[in-house]
């Protein structure tokens, strides 16, 4: 069997070591020099967005053979809205490095493949590549093909700013900022990657670069982050989020966030983006319908997502008043302390609100 993956990341790389683990040795193709974003990145892995799979780490290692280990616990998750704060602690997940540094996820898996060829500064053409390979995985992150493909909806456009900061911080924590003068519809972030360095940065949804950069100014200035000392800062371009209709069309499939895995609400997808690459190799070696084993990744995906329309449509002050509502025992309590997939229990009842509110608006 002859498989090609177009893209080193989290899916291509997944999807690579599990058909090495089922014996086939795929071929991977990646435009870059190396793998791993070229900037300075970190996510969370927090168990509230999996609560249904405990402990989100020996997941991973137990059901789909992914063993990555982690930069730091995360212990503290502190929200802020303009004038409201609440403060989460407790075992809430894990602090992953991206990017292209040595124990970013992408180089942990990197190193684990033992015969698979990744053939580096190597733009694949996905069309040409269909007929020399029985299959082909597009784990590049764009969603070029699946537009090219039409199974491809459009939901907006994301821009993120930041930079790599140096001061005092906790490692084990994270802070998001809410508040529509500066972050819009998106969010503002200070993630800790050791104690004298974290990463600063702000998601934007749809406004120009030019803005973004005065918004992020805003930002530091607002939060008291004026002061901080950066190494170096960035700009990713802008891309687009959407939600794939199919994930297999005749041998090509679709994984990670080309796959239209990543949420929309936070734009978490790592967890997913390896997932979904393991169930690819799997789909291929096995004969096991990719399309099925995909549905349950979107449906939670789609499930956070939902709640990306009402976020959006508060004011500051609901903002407040939401930061609030979650600092209330019982709330927390559902939220952080129990088994109860919170997202998954509640997002296919917001998609219907979403839905019924889409009516009655073109009424």
């Amino acid at each position: 069997m002859k498989i090609a993956i177009i893209g080193a990341g989290l899916s291509g790389l997944a999807c690579a070591l599990e058909c090495e683990r089922l014996g086939v040795i795929p071929d991977v193709f990646e435009r870059d020099e190396s793998v791993g974003w070229p900037w300075y990145c970190i996510v969370h892995w927090l168990n509230v967005l999996h609560k249904d799979k405990g402990d989100i780490r020996n997941f991973l290692r137990e059901k789909y053979n992914i063993d990555i280990k982690p930069i730091n616990r995360c212990d503290e998750l502190i929200m802020k809205a303009p004038e409201t704060e609440t403060t989460i602690t407790g075992k809430l997940g894990y602090i992953i490095r991206r990017g292209k540094h040595t124990d970013s996820i992408e180089n942990q898996l990197f190193r684990s493949l033992r015969r698979t060829p990744v053939h580096f500064n190597r733009p694949a053409d996905y069309k040409e590549l269909s007929k020399k390979y029985d299959y082909v995985v597009i784990a590049n992150g764009k969603d070029t093909v699946p537009k090219e493909l039409g199974v491809w909806t459009d939901y907006g456009m994301v821009h993120l700013r930041g930079g790599l900061a140096y001061g005092a911080f906790k490692p084990s924590g994270t802070t998001i900022y809410f508040n529509k003068k500066y972050a819009g519809r998106g969010f503002a972030r200070l993630g800790p990657i050791n104690t004298t360095q974290a990463i600063v940065g702000m998601c934007q949804i749809g406004d120009s670069e030019y803005e973004i950069d005065t918004l992020y100014k805003d930002f530091l200035e607002f939060e008291g982050l004026e002061d901080l000392e950066f190494g170096y800062k960035f700009s990713i371009p802008m891309w687009s989020t959407g939600k794939a209709s199919q994930f297999k069309i005749d041998n090509i499939l679709l994984a990670g966030r080309s796959a239209g895995l990543t949420e929309r609400l936070l734009g978490t997808g790592a967890v997913e983006a390896l997932i979904s690459g393991v169930l690819a190799a799997r789909s291929m070696i096995k004969g096991k319908d990719y399309n099925a084993l995909i549905k349950p990744l979107q449906d939670h995906v789609e499930n956070i997502s939902a709640f990306r329309k009402p976020f959006e449509t508060l004011s500051n002050d609901g903002l407040n008043r939401l930061v609030a509502a979650i600092d209330t025992p019982g709330i927390k309590q559902l939220i952080y302390n129990t088994n109860i997939n919170f997202s998954d229990l509640a997002g296919p009842i917001q998609q219907q609100v979403n839905k019924i509110t889409s009516l009655l608006k073109e009424q």
